[in-house]
């Protein structure tokens, strides 16, 4: 296909010069429609953050810790009374008591946050709970969002498929969908909800251990009863929808996202065997969806076009909504009242610590929020000092102002690059009242 600014074919698999970054990027790889992007491209086909941003980082002169965890974040004040936060970090990958033993401290002046919303939640959870950043809004935890979604799909059988395609006048050939991107469309049934038809590659198959046969909801019996019912009527189905033999070749799944305003609040669990993992009751809004008709909709019919039949996930069973894409719970606002962090991303109470990742999505956004998060990070690294500059942004409680980005001294990327930093970026258009 083409390259990133049109000019270059490759054949699938192809290694290519760096197509996006004048070459301070890696080199890339051409796709070859494996449709393993879920579960990570590992042929160099995918722009991730090895092959952009951390890339390039770490051709500046950042150095990279792999395998590492943050286990605490607290303030310091040296010898020459400047101030600073010190980051405790311990091996990933060593037993709980090692890595104790093994335990660093990094010290910074400004910290990044940027563990995924799961991650920074319950780092800053623990954090406040401890008294290890005191000041934390008391607002931390609220606004997490599901992007109120529903996962289906549709699965199906060699025999039902070729049955299926003769009768639709198309080669009756064995299922195998997972060739190709895993994502390439979606359609909108209604103005709140989205639909993605999603594919895994071939041997990831793990995903079938959540997924059941669709089961009727009519209301009348609770949900564990309806889907037995459903099971003992259909027992041949039922066996089928329990087998992860070949799940990513006869399936398709369903991603439903909604933008309706339904919300979580989190906190850290005190006491009992799950003692200190994230725990969620219902928060703003109306209730988070158990069941998206929408979607079963979808699947039904999808297993049409497939000559199988619909499924879902195993938590619509127990009442347990299932998200790809956890967000919020560090929302912005103008003061500590309203938000966790400020408009400029740095955190209440401890402004030396920027949050730019998920958890400060505060909307459930009905899309794939990759590149809502990405604008999100960009706009708020756009706004900090080069070094030895003055900090543009106002201190925290005296407002909001909008700022030009900055421009860097020392670009990472040449000015003629595809992906190079231009400046002024678009203006963006005043608000109506």
């Amino acid at each position: 296909g083409l390259d990133g600014d049109g000019t270059r074919t490759a054949r699938p698999g192809e290694e290519v010069p760096d197509p996006y970054f004048g070459g301070a990027g890696p080199e890339r790889r051409a796709c070859s429609r494996c449709g393993e992007c879920m579960t990570g491209c590992r042929h160099g086909a995918k722009n991730t953050l090895n092959e952009n941003y951390l890339h390039l980082a770490e051709r500046a002169g950042a150095v990279i810790h792999p395998l590492t965890t943050v286990t605490a974040i607290t303030e310091f004040t040296d010898h020459e009374g400047h101030t600073g936060h010190a980051v405790t970090v311990v091996p990933t990958d060593a037993p709980p008591r090692r890595g104790r033993r093994r335990a660093r401290v990094l010290r910074a002046r400004r910290v990044v946050l940027a563990a995924g919303t799961h991650g920074t939640q319950t780092l800053l959870h623990r954090m406040r709970d401890t008294g290890m950043l005191p000041r934390l809004s008391d607002r931390l935890g609220t606004l997490t969002r599901t992007n109120s979604e529903a996962l289906v799909g549709a699965q199906t059988t060699p025999r039902r498929y070729r049955r299926a395609m003769a009768a639709a006048g198309r080669p009756p050939v064995d299922p195998d969908f997972t060739r190709g991107v895993a994502i390439t469309s979606s359609i909108h049934p209604d103005e709140h909800t989205h639909i993605e038809p999603v594919r895994y590659g071939r041997g990831s198959n793990a995903m079938g251990l959540l997924s059941i046969a669709q089961f009727r909801r009519d209301g009348r019996l609770p949900r564990p009863l309806a889907f037995l019912g459903s099971s003992l009527r259909h027992p041949v189905r039922f066996l089928r929808s329990l087998s992860n033999h070949r799940w990513s070749e006869r399936t398709i799944i369903g991603l439903v996202m909604q933008t309706h305003d339904n919300s979580l609040v989190t906190h850290l669990r005190r006491r009992g065997p799950r003692r200190g993992l994230l725990a969620a009751r219902q928060g703003h809004g109306t209730p988070s969806p158990e069941w998206i008709p929408e979607g079963a909709e979808a699947a039904r019919r999808l297993a049409e076009e497939i000559g199988g039949f619909a499924g879902t996930n195993v938590g619509e069973v127990f009442g347990m909504p299932m998200t790809a894409h956890f967000l919020g719970g560090c929302p912005i606002g103008d003061g500590p009242d309203t938000g966790v962090v400020d408009p400029y991303h740095r955190l209440y109470g401890h402004p030396g610590i920027s949050v730019v990742d998920g958890s400060a999505v505060s909307a459930n956004l009905g899309v794939n929020p990759s590149l809502t998060i990405t604008a999100q990070a960009e706009r708020a690294m756009s706004l900090w000092p080069n070094r030895g500059e003055p900090d543009p942004r106002p201190g925290q409680g005296a407002g909001y102002r909008r700022l030009a980005p900055v421009a860097p001294l020392r670009p990472a990327v040449p000015a003629d690059a595809f992906g190079a930093l231009r400046l002024p970026v678009l203006p963006v258009p005043p608000v109506p009242p």
